[in-house]
């Protein structure tokens, strides 16, 4: 099981790479790095998740439907639909879909701002 800030860093990671992935896909016009840097930028959004989830003493979620109910157990309604858009438009539509809507660049935005909020978090905490 990784730690509170093994996930944090994973996450911060996974975002810098997904957005630069898929904005080099953007310029050139190469939907596979689009679709890569999408789904990296999801899973930035499961690490940053899985940081809180587990400083609030939680175990790691297995699914996604486990990691909405837990967060939905602390009260963190804005992490959640967070993580509904990033599901949606990042993995299934973006990743698996292949189909870039509007919606990518605004969630890959929130994805940056759960994790700045969990950063927060989860450091005045320690």
């Amino acid at each position: 099981m990784a730690k509170v800030k093994e996930h944090l860093s994973s996450a911060e990671q996974f975002y810098a790479l997904g957005t630069k992935e898929y904005e080099e896909g953007r310029l050139k016009g190469d939907l596979t790095h689009m679709r890569e840097g999408c789904e990296k930028v999801f899973h930035a959004y499961v690490e940053a998740a899985a940081a809180l989830i587990q400083k609030r003493g939680f175990p790691e979620p297995d699914s996604h439907g486990e990691r909405w109910e837990i967060l939905d157990k602390m009260g963190r309604r804005g992490m959640i639909e967070i993580g509904d858009s990033a599901f949606l438009y990042l993995h299934q539509y973006g990743y698996y879909g292949g189909k870039i809507r509007p919606e990518v660049e605004t969630t890959m935005k929130e994805v940056k701002e759960a994790i700045e909020q969990v950063r927060k978090e989860t450091a005045r905490e320690s």
